[in-house]
């Protein structure tokens, strides 16, 4: 398993500071500087952006979103779906062209969606949370309503169009799942909600390139102890890309996230199936408590979770 943190910041600063506390691998997260000629990233910047990171000990385990509006059109129909697929396989393409293994996307047809971001955790420490009962009377966030068949089918075409892309370039698509993963939110359907989607999904292309993003708090959510099974189900069948190894407390429905070592997963045991079924991917905390005195690069909170995680590494692997 690679130890990996999500970076915005490529500064030589960040970079030491991720090799310090013992991470090996990082995953560039919305590199938009990665553009120049239109809405795909771009191959030389990539290139350069690899060798950058590569320069300060750490290698690229994979990037980390695509924005939102190079594929908005995508979901909810319009006149550029043609072109934004075009760009979305350009991208693709890069990506493998300049060496970087994975490629992280979504289909959320809005967003992440908190209803809390100071709720008190342990000691006081800022935590976010969602009560999906506080979204009832929410209004439309999107152009229409949307629902299940309609993102179903359009994801379909998606998978279907990049995943021969990413298999012949040597990248893996790394789906992840709604966050919330309940339905429907401002009048959008969220359809990767539960293992029985993700399993749809991995079925329309038989493909090594075609996985998941395992977010271990979403998965949790979705389906609290269960979560040890789903690991399972999808590391035996070698799909999970990497892994945002997060822990929650409470249900899909209602839930608030936690410190690492706090929720209702037991971290160790969930390290201990990917060891068990020979997970090999790269691993990063995600969503983390905002600790009091840590200023705005969270690196407090960032060295308590990577310390938390090596130790478990360490001791699964020995």
């Amino acid at each position: 398993m690679q130890l990996a943190l999500g970076l915005h910041d490529l500064s030589a600063q960040s970079l030491a500071f991720a090799r310090q506390i013992g991470v090996t691998h990082a995953v560039v997260i919305s590199p938009e500087a990665m553009t120049v000629d239109g809405p795909f990233y771009d191959y030389e910047r990539l290139v350069q952006m690899r060798q950058h990171v590569e320069s300060h000990g750490l290698s690229v385990a994979a990037i980390q979103n695509i924005p939102p509006a190079w594929y908005d059109q995508l979901i909810y129909g319009g006149p550029q779906q043609a072109e934004q697929l075009s760009n979305y396989c350009r991208t693709v393409e890069n990506v493998g062209r300049a060496g970087i293994p994975a490629l992280h996307y979504n289909f959320h047809a809005q967003r992440v969606w908190r209803t809390s971001r100071h709720t008190l955790g342990r000691g006081g420490a800022y935590v976010t949370a969602y009560d999906h009962a506080l979204m009832a009377d929410a209004p439309l966030a999107g152009p229409r309503p949307i629902g299940d068949d309609d993102l179903w089918e359009r994801l379909e075409t998606l998978v279907k169009t990049i995943v021969p892309v990413a298999h012949e370039y040597g990248v893996r698509m790394a789906l992840h799942p709604d966050d919330p993963p309940v339905s429907p939110i401002a009048g959008a359907a969220c359809i990767l909600r539960n293992v029985e989607a993700f399993q749809r999904v991995l079925d329309m292309v038989d493909s090594p390139a075609n996985g998941i993003l395992f977010c271990q708090g979403c998965f949790a959510e979705m389906l609290g102890q269960g979560v040890y099974d789903a690991i399972r189900h999808f590391g035996r069948q070698n799909r999970i890309v990497y892994v945002h190894f997060r822990n929650v407390s409470g249900t899909a429905e209602r839930f608030r996230e936690t410190f690492i070592d706090a929720g209702d997963i037991d971290m160790r045991q969930a390290m201990r199936v990917y060891k068990e079924v020979g997970f090999a991917g790269a691993m990063i905390p995600d969503h983390l408590p905002k600790i009091t005195g840590d200023d705005e690069t969270g690196g407090r909170a960032v060295a308590h979770a990577v310390g938390y995680m090596r130790a478990m590494m360490q001791a699964v692997e020995r």
